[in-house]
């Protein structure tokens, strides 16, 4: 162990200063993991031997001698320590370096539980419109990790750009269709709540909706919640597939979903049938189910019944689907 190590294991500062007089660099000695009395410091949240270094004039931005290269920032987020990623800042680390998946200092933070650290970066500048090497923002992550408390950070103490595509064409709102755990439902009401005119029925690269791949994933507290802010209903993906003809064990949650709805969706469009694919032409007229709203021909429209719920007291046309739920009700 060097003199310098010694001094600062057992915490005298005055030995460890009268050292750096003689030898200004010790302080940047590293460890066989490449890491220096700082990095040392932080991740094990050691505040007083961080104080101590940082009024030595210690690099606040040297990064870790190994294959990630963090600065003492990344590895204080990641330590979950608020108050020494604040002086970290007070002491000119820069805020925006990046990891080598080139991630900022927000992006680790909110794939932790750490709004308020995630608050602390944004109030000293950190440039929250940065992507990774995967193209996602900071809400991608959040999202898709479930960090309800780092989503109403992101959303109401900056200007992130929820609608961003990453490099799998996906926005926030489709990753939260694709990893939306238990309070996905939650998550998307704070979206509306934040912005109420967010596009619900925008597809990504592969034509998926919100409410496909939620229904897709089983998340029946999400479809609902998306369901009840009126987005369309039957929108195919680039397969032709949608929550009317996808593969499941039992229909049960597309019943529900079309039994509590309330007032008439938007109605769908296309060129073809939503529910037979015919081409619409010259003798193939276009038709609405009055109950989904979805885009369909004379023969998958054909039966007609009332729906009082939506005040419709005469005969309407509808679909095979929501005759049986107008009918039995959400149940079959």
């Amino acid at each position: 162990m060097t003199p310098f190590a010694c001094a600062m294991t057992h915490k005298n500062n005055k030995a460890a200063e009268a050292i750096l007089k003689r030898e200004p660099g010790a302080a940047e000695q590293v460890d066989n993991k490449g890491r220096n009395f700082l990095h040392v410091a932080v991740q094990n949240s050691d505040i007083e031997s961080v104080l101590f270094l940082i009024s030595v004039q210690a690099n606040v931005n040297s990064r870790v001698q190994d294959a990630a290269k963090q600065t003492p920032l990344h590895l204080a987020v990641q330590a979950g320590s608020e108050i020494i990623v604040r002086n970290l800042l007070l002491a000119g680390a820069k805020v925006n370096e990046l990891t080598k998946h080139r991630q900022t200092a927000l992006h680790l933070a909110t794939q932790q539980d750490l709004a308020t650290i995630c608050s602390v970066l944004l109030e000293n500048g950190v440039d929250f419109t940065a992507v990774d090497e995967n193209g996602n923002n900071a809400l991608h992550l959040a999202v898709m990790l479930g960090r309800l408390n780092n989503v109403r950070a992101l959303l109401t103490e900056s200007n992130i750009d929820a609608e961003a595509f990453n490099l799998r064409g996906q926005s926030p709102m489709h990753v939260l269709g694709q990893y939306g755990k238990e309070n996905a439902a939650a998550i998307f009401e704070l979206f509306l709540e934040c912005m109420p005119e967010y596009p619900l029925d925008k597809a990504d690269n592969e034509g998926n909706t919100v409410l496909l791949l939620a229904y897709v994933k089983g998340n029946a507290n999400l479809c609902r919640a998306v369901v009840r802010s009126g987005a369309r209903m039957g929108l195919n993906n680039n397969q032709g597939i949608n929550i009317f003809n996808y593969q499941v064990a039992t229909k049960q949650l597309l019943f529900r979903l079309l039994d509590m709805l309330s007032k008439e969706p938007p109605w769908c469009d296309g060129s073809n049938c939503y529910e037979c694919a015919t081409k619409f032409g010259v003798t193939t007229r276009k038709h609405h189910c009055r109950h989904c709203g979805r885009l369909l021909c004379h023969k998958c429209s054909i039966k007609e019944i009332p729906i009082i719920k939506f005040d419709l007291n005469k005969p309407v046309r509808v679909c095979e689907v929501c005759f049986d739920v107008l009918t039995l009700g959400g149940v079959s």
